[in-house]
């Protein structure tokens, strides 16, 4: 099924709604138009959070974009994407012209291009990557950690332009490479909050561990666990997750899943969900393995 702009548009709306968020046209045809030709050959995904209102927001996920079209270039010329000498921009030109990377944007429907990823077709080692000119010296110093977390190898890594920090995600993790156990140790030796036993049974099968990091602390900032899941077994843990899955436009064909986060910091914690908006099954995923089976 091919998706249309003017189907995003209104599905769009819709996610919008379910989170109880706010949706601006302008912002949203602005990207779509300046990725033409570009985002519908992608996997889409939407996602909400737990956060109060108004700090909640809803985001399209635009993944594996054609390298070739240079969505960031599109972006920036658009402008709707802004470099101002930022170490974050070394990172990413140095990183995408050093390896064989796919494409990634994440568009916030009420504000704009929040995130742009690179994913590693051929998974990029730990020690690699921290060693890239504009990384944070936080993943530097944390380079034990993810490698003892999550088997030394990154899949992908996502800038956030507008919050100015970096996601990197390990390799994708055979079921019960980490367990809950593992999951509330890794919280304890990072000193977060602990996650409580409906959390840990939610996050009993993470297909990844990804640590978020910025250029102004040592520490990590935060860490996060996904699970996989359908509609039908997706954990009753949240009422505006429970909604936005059981309202969420798919515009197919299947099959279809749900990720369930929860993501933990020093003091708070808080849940995101994110929506295949078509198939993330009928796509490759860095490293060549296939999609984590939902639960």
């Amino acid at each position: 099924m091919s998706v249309t702009a003017e189907n995003l548009r209104q599905d769009l709306r819709e996610f919008a709604r379910l989170a109880e968020t706010c949706y601006d046209p302008v912002v949203v045809d602005a990207v779509l138009d300046a990725l033409t030709g570009v985002w519908a050959d992608g996997w889409l995904a939407v996602r909400t959070t737990t956060h109060p209102l108004p700090v909640r927001q809803v985001s399209a996920r635009f993944m594996n974009l054609p390298l070739a079209a240079d969505p960031v270039g599109a972006l920036r010329e658009a402008g709707l994407l802004s470099f101002v000498g930022h170490p974050m921009e070394e990172l990413l030109a140095r990183v995408s012209a050093a390896v064989p990377v796919g494409v990634g944007v994440d568009l916030a429907v009420d504000t704009g291009v929040q995130k742009i990823w690179t994913a590693f077709p051929e998974l990029i080692s730990v020690d690699r990557i921290v060693d890239f000119p504009g990384i944070p010296e936080s993943a530097r110093g944390h380079a034990e950690q993810l490698n003892r977390w999550g088997g030394e190898k990154i899949a992908l890594m996502a800038i956030d332009f507008v919050n100015r920090t970096l996601n990197l995600y390990t390799q994708i993790l055979r079921p019960g490479q980490l367990t809950a156990t593992d999951i509330a140790d890794i919280l304890r030796e990072l000193d977060f909050v602990a996650a409580d036993p409906d959390e840990l049974a939610a996050l009993a099968w993470p297909y990844t561990v990804y640590a978020t990091f910025n250029w102004n602390s040592p520490s990590i900032q935060r860490i996060c666990f996904p699970a996989r899941y359908t509609a039908e077994t997706f954990p009753a843990i949240d009422p505006v997750l429970s909604r936005f899955v059981n309202g969420a436009p798919f515009a197919g064909p299947g099959p279809r899943g749900f990720a369930f986060y929860a993501a933990y910091g020093p003091t708070e914690r808080y849940y995101k969900v994110q929506a295949d908006y078509t198939s993330a099954a009928l796509q490759t995923l860095p490293g060549g393995v296939e999609v984590p089976q939902c639960r």
